[in-house]
C-alpha cells in the first residue's frame, strides 16, 4: 500500500469511501431513472442544493481551520472546489456548457482524486468526510448529465469544455505563482503515482496531457454522443 501523508492508499478507510461514492452514484442515478422527466429534474435541483451545501461546509471549514497553513493555501481555489460551483449551476439551470465540463471534467480529473486522494487526514476525521464529499458527490452529480437529465453532447461540447478547464489553468497559474500556491496543481502533482508524474515536470504535464485528455474526452462521450437525425 502507498501513502499519502494521512490516508494509506487502498486502506480500509480509502476503500470504504469510494465504495461510499459507489453506492451512493448507484442509489441515486439508479432511483432517478424511475422517476418522470419532472420526478428527475426535481431530483438533480435537490442534488445540486446538496452539492452547493458541501461547497459551503468544506469551503467554511478550511478557513475557519486554516487547515492548510496560511491564508493563501486556504481559498477555495482548488479545482474540485470550482467543479463543485459548476455542478450546483448545471444541475439546477442546465446550461450546456456547465452541464459537460461537469460530465468530463467530473469523471477524469476529480476521479483522480478518488483513486489518489492529496489527503492530510484518515478516518474519522471531519477532514477526511469532507474530502470524500466533495470528490464523490461530483460523480452522481456528472452522471446525472446524460442519465436524468437526458443530455447528450456533441463534438463541439468536448471541445468546449476542454478549452475552459485549460481556461481555469490559465488563470490559476499566476495566482499561484503570486501566492506561492498550488492550486489546480500547475506547481507539481498533489501526491506520489498521480497521473501527473508520468507527464513531466509541471506546469508543462498539461501541455503533454492535452491529446490524451482529449482522446478520453471522446471515449466519455461515446456512450452519451448525440446521434444524427435521420435526413
Amino acid at each position: 500500500m502507498e501513502t499519502t501523508e494521512g490516508i494509506v492508499r487502498w486502506s480500509a478507510s480509502h476503500w470504504g469511501a469510494v465504495m461510499a461514492t459507489a453506492a451512493v452514484t448507484l442509489a441515486i442515478i439508479g432511483g432517478g431513472r424511475f422517476l418522470q422527466e419532472e420526478g428527475r429534474r426535481k431530483l438533480c435541483r435537490a442534488l445540486a442544493v446538496v452539492v452547493g451545501l458541501i461547497y459551503v461546509a468544506d469551503s467554511a471549514f478550511i478557513l475557519i481551520t486554516q487547515h492548510h497553513g496560511s491564508l493563501e493555501q486556504n481559498l477555495p481555489f482548488h479545482y474540485c472546489s470550482m467543479m463543485l460551483l459548476v455542478a450546483t449551476a448545471a444541475l439546477w439551470t442546465r446550461n450546456r456548457k456547465c452541464c459537460w465540463v461537469l460530465y468530463f471534467g467530473a469523471l477524469t480529473a476529480c476521479m483522480q482524486g478518488l483513486i489518489t486522494p492529496a489527503l492530510e487526514a484518515d478516518y474519522p476525521t471531519l477532514r477526511y468526510f469532507l474530502f470524500f464529499c466533495v470528490h464523490g458527490i461530483l460523480m452522481p452529480a456528472a452522471l446525472a448529465v446524460p442519465l436524468l437529465l437526458g443530455m447528450r453532447a456533441r463534438l463541439s461540447d468536448v471541445v468546449i469544455s476542454q478549452l475552459l478547464m485549460n481556461a481555469y489553468l490559465v488563470c490559476i497559474h499566476p495566482v499561484n505563482l503570486l501566492l506561492g500556491t498550488n492550486y489546480g496543481f500547475t506547481m507539481e502533482s498533489p501526491v506520489p503515482g498521480c497521473i501527473l508524474d508520468y507527464a513531466g515536470p509541471a506546469p508543462w504535464y498539461y501541455l503533454l496531457l492535452q491529446i490524451p485528455a482529449f482522446g478520453l474526452f471522446c471515449l466519455l462521450r461515446l456512450p452519451v454522443r448525440e446521434k444524427k437525425r435521420p435526413a
